[in-house]
Formats: structure tokens, sequence, C-alpha cells
């Protein structure tokens, strides 16, 4: 038998059939192409989604910003760590007067007892400042009120009715400069919020705060407030809200149960102008805690 045989010659397939061939081929590998095409278009959907929860559970705030509804939907997320710190450490020896003074009222029966103090970056480059706790445990003597026409006129001095334990919140800044706009701050906590104690879902108690410290040349707006803190809580942010636009976070100071925080803004300002603020809390580990 002969196997050196030719296969038989294959006459040139025709257009016709040249097209026919094709649409087969490309019939049968199309499915196989949008196969393949929705396995990688899940994932992408899917990461903008989570993106989109990851960015709200960043911000607990004191107010209701825009994003503060999407935060109780998912996890608590980490903090990335705040570029901006304000705590320059315990108060200097040399000024803790100062502060003593500071945190007094005028016309009270005996100096001020610092509960708790820190020193603190100033509202200016060239300028710190002291923010402080205190309590006055001596009751100034109440002075009588006077009646004149047209009403009782109120005495001076004495604490309201809503502040009877005596204690107080108090800012002093330091060197005193033109520059500084008020050189020093206090004000009484209500006993209200002082008895209050923080909670896990309300990691910070407001004892005090000021939103619209100003600059003389009115340059720089700043907010400051002072809390009783939760003892889980390791770390303070806050960032400004000006005109739709948020600041940089900024650390603020959490020591003895106790914390502070401050920010400021740029620009020109008005008299009376404020500065709203958002505030978030982590843990020692860095996860997030309610701020209420």
């Amino acid at each position: 038998m002969n196997t050196d045989l030719e296969p038989p010659r294959v006459p040139p397939l025709t257009a016709a059939e040249h097209a026919r061939l094709r649409n087969q081929l490309m019939d049968k590998t199309q499915p196989a192409m949008r196969r393949s095409a929705r396995p990688w278009a899940a994932p992408m959907v899917g990461v903008g989604a989570v993106a989109a929860v990851v960015a709200g559970t960043l911000v607990v705030t004191n107010g209701s910003p825009d994003d503060a509804g999407v935060a109780g939907t998912s996890t608590p997320q980490a903090s990335a760590g705040a570029k901006v710190r304000v705590d320059l450490g315990a108060v200097p020896q040399r000024d803790l007067a100062k502060v003593v003074t500071e945190c007094q009222f005028p016309g009270e029966g005996g100096p001020a007892q610092i509960i708790w103090s820190r020193h603190v970056r100033g509202i200016t480059r060239d300028s710190t400042s002291l923010v402080a706790v205190a309590l006055n445990t001596k009751n100034a003597p109440t002075p009588k009120t006077t009646v004149t026409r047209g009403g009782r006129k109120p005495g001076t001095g004495g604490a309201p009715s809503d502040a009877k334990l005596g204690y107080r919140y108090c800012l002093t800044r330091t060197p005193a400069s033109a520059k500084l706009g008020s050189v020093a701050s206090v004000g009484r906590v209500p006993d209200k919020n002082w008895q209050t104690q923080p909670t896990d879902q309300r990691a910070l108690v407001t004892l005090g705060s000021e939103d619209a410290n100003l600059t003389y040349a009115r340059t720089t707006l700043q907010a400051w407030a002072v809390y009783r803190a939760l003892p889980s809580v390791a770390t303070v942010e806050v960032r400004y809200v000006l005109d739709g636009r948020r600041g940089p976070w900024t650390k603020g100071v959490v020591e003895g149960g106790f914390a502070y925080t401050e920010v400021q803004a740029n620009g020109k300002f008005t008299v009376g102008q404020r500065l709203k603020t958002e505030v978030r809390a982590f843990d020692a580990q860095g996860k997030q805690i309610p701020v209420g």
C-alpha cells in the first residue's frame, strides 16, 4: 500500500464563505467577552461605594455636617493623623500665677484653684496660650440690689443661679501683643455641664468654648473649646467649616480626663463672625469614638 499520498486540494474560499466563517467565530467569542467584563465592572462599583461610606465614617461632629448621616452606617475607621498640632506641654512654672489670676472673676473672695491646665499654641505665630479649668472655693459676698425708678437694678458680682458650684474655664495669651486681639477670657461652667459625665455615646462633654476670637487685624479667626473627656479618649481632632469649605484636621490635647481643641482660619473677617467646627475622637488603638 502506498502511504505517500498527497492530501486532496482544498479549493480557495469565496468572499461569502470568508464572511460566514468570520461571523460564526465572532458569535462564539462575544458571549465570552461579555462574561469576562462583568467581574471587572462589579468590583469597580463596589470600591466606589465603600469609599463613599469610609469617607463618611471619618467625621463625627458637634453639629450636623453633610456627611454625618453616613457616619453610622459602617464600622468606625482609624485616624490618619492630623498634621497640625496645638499642644506645647504643661504650663511653665513661671506662668502658673498668671493662670490663677486670669481664672478669677473680679470681687471673688479667694484665688482660683487650678484643676487642669495646658500650654498651647497662640492665635499668632509669636504668641502662645495658657488654658485651664479652675474652681473658686470661696464665695464672694453678694452685693445688695438697689431699687430705682423703673424697676430693680441688679448688683454686680456673685455667681448666677446656674453656676453656683464655682467652676470656670479660662484662656490667657502670652506675651501680650498688639496683634493678639483679646488677651484673656474667663467663663463660668454651668453646673449642669460640670455634673454631666461622658459616656460611650458621648465621649466629650463641653465645659466652655469660644468660636469668634479675632486678631486685631481681623485676618485670623479662631475657635477653641474645653471638654471633660471619657477615659478611653486618646486623641481629639477638629477642623473648621467656613463658607462650605473645610479646613485641615487639627490635633488637640487630651490629658488628665480633659480635652482642648483649637482651630484657626485665615482671611479677612468681620467682628462677630463665627467659626463652625467639626470634632472627632479616637481611642488608643485609633478607633473612632462617638462624641455625641
